[in-house]
C-alpha cells in the first residue's frame, strides 16, 4: 500500500479487482429499506445528516432539520426518533437542541453514541457563524441535556472509537475548510482536544468531512475531496496526535459525506456515493475481505433519481432568497452507521428533505478471495 509522498497515490481499493460502473453494480443481496421521517408542508421542509445509536434496548436516530431550506448557521434545529422494535416503526419526532439554548444561534451536524452508559450527543452548535461541538447528554425523559463543555471550531462526522492508547477519537472538519480529528482525555467525554489534518498547498478543501479507519498499526482518515473526483487520505501511526498530508487515494467518489468502521465479521467497510450520472443518485457500500486492509468488493444500496424533489428549498444564507430544488432528481446521501445484533443499520438523507434507514445482515457483506474467479 502506497505510503504519503507527493503525488503518491494510496492504495484504498485493490487495484488487481475492476471497480464496477453505475451499470453493473449490484444490490446487496439482502437488505431492508425503511422510512424514519418525511417532510411535510405546513413542516420541516429541510432534513439532512442523520446519526444513529443504540441504547438501553432502543434504536435513536437524529437529524438537523429547518422549516423552509439549509441555512446552516441559523434556526436549524436537531430532532429525534426512537424505535423499539428493531427500526421497523418509529415514535413521533421531537427536539433534542435548538437556538437560542445557551445563547446559540443554530445545532445542527449531530453525531450520537452510547457509552458509559449514557447516550451522548455531540451537536454542531453555531456561535456567530462560527462553529463549535457542543457535548449533551441523555436524561431519564429521552431529554438531551448540555453538559456545558465544547469543542471549539469543531464539526463532527463520525461516532467516537477508543484507540490503543485508552484516547477516543472523532473524525470531522475543523470550521468548513480543514479536515480534522478530535482526541479525547482517556474516558473523559468532556475533554477533547483537535488535531487538523495537514494538507499539500494544491489541495484546497472545502467542506472536508473525514472518517476513520483504524488499522491495527495506524489510522487511516478519509476525506471529502473538493474539485476531484477521488476521495483523499492521510495516515496517523501516533493514535490521531500526528498525520501525514492529505493525499489522493484510487477510490472514486462524489463530493459528499463518507463513512469507514469495522464489521464484527473482520471487514471494513465504506459507505460512500459512488460515480453515477446523476451526482449524489447511488450509495453504495465497499468491504474488504476479512482481515484486509483494501476495498475490494462494492454493492449498491441505494441507486435511483426518483422520486422528484417535493419540497426541500435549496441552500441560503443570510439575506439571499433560497433556490428551489423542489422537481429535481433525488440524491441519497450522508450516511450515519451502527452496527447492532449482527445487522448493520445505515440511515441516510433522500433528497434533503426525508430521513431514511437500510439494515444489512453483516452475512450478506461477507466475501471471500475466490469471490472474484
Amino acid at each position: 500500500m502506497a505510503e504519503s509522498q507527493t503525488g503518491a497515490v494510496y492504495e484504498l481499493w485493490d487495484v488487481g479487482t475492476p471497480f464496477p460502473d453505475h451499470t453493473t453494480m449490484e444490490d446487496v443481496p439482502t437488505m431492508t429499506h425503511v422510512s424514519i421521517e418525511r417532510g411535510e408542508k405546513g413542516g420541516y421542509h429541510y432534513l439532512h445528516e442523520s446519526s444513529p445509536a443504540w441504547h438501553n434496548g432502543s434504536l435513536y436516530v437524529c437529524w438537523a432539520n429547518h422549516r423552509v431550506f439549509e441555512i446552516n448557521t441559523k434556526d436549524e434545529l436537531i430532532r429525534y426518533k426512537k424505535s423499539d422494535d428493531g427500526g421497523f416503526s418509529w415514535s413521533e419526532a421531537k427536539t433534542w437542541a435548538e437556538a437560542p439554548l445557551g445563547g446559540s444561534e443554530s445545532y445542527n451536524h449531530p453525531v450520537v453514541t452510547s457509552e458509559f452508559g449514557k447516550l451522548w450527543g455531540f451537536f454542531t452548535r453555531w456561535d456567530s457563524e462560527q462553529p463549535s461541538t457542543e457535548i449533551f447528554s441523555l436524561d431519564v425523559s429521552d431529554r438531551m441535556v448540555s453538559t456545558g463543555v465544547s469543542i471549539p471550531s469543531f464539526v463532527p462526522f463520525r461516532a467516537p472509537e477508543k484507540m490503543s492508547d485508552g484516547n477516543w477519537i472523532l473524525g470531522g472538519e475543523s470550521t468548513w475548510f480543514e479536515a480534522a480529528v478530535a482526541i479525547s482525555d482517556g474516558d473523559d467525554f468532556t475533554s477533547w482536544h483537535v488535531h487538523v489534518i495537514p494538507r499539500p498547498e494544491p489541495i484546497v478543501l472545502k467542506f472536508p468531512e473525514t472518517t476513520l479507519m483504524m488499522l491495527p498499526d495506524r489510522i487511516v482518515a478519509i476525506c471529502r475531496p473538493n474539485g476531484t473526483d477521488y476521495a483523499l487520505v492521510a495516515t496517523s501511526r501516533d493514535c490521531g496526535k500526528s498525520w501525514t498530508e492529505l493525499q489522493h487515494s484510487n477510490v472514486a467518489l462524489h463530493a459528499s459525506q463518507t463513512y469507514c468502521g469495522k464489521l464484527s465479521s473482520g471487514q471494513y467497510f465504506l459507505i460512500s456515493n459512488s460515480p453515477a450520472p446523476d451526482r449524489r443518485s447511488l450509495l453504495s457500500i465497499a468491504v474488504t475481505e476479512p482481515g484486509a486492509e483494501r476495498f475490494s468488493r462494492v454493492w449498491k444500496i441505494r441507486h435511483q433519481a426518483y422520486p422528484l424533489i417535493r419540497l426541500f428549498g435549496g441552500f441560503a444564507g443570510d439575506g439571499r432568497t433560497p433556490e428551489s430544488r423542489v422537481g429535481h432528481t433525488t440524491e441519497w446521501s450522508y450516511p450515519g452507521v451502527i452496527e447492532h445484533d449482527r445487522k448493520l443499520f445505515i440511515s441516510y438523507t433522500q433528497g434533503k428533505e426525508d430521513c431514511n434507514l437500510s439494515i444489512i445482515p453483516i452475512d450478506a457483506l461477507r466475501v471471500r478471495a475466490c469471490w472474484r474467479t
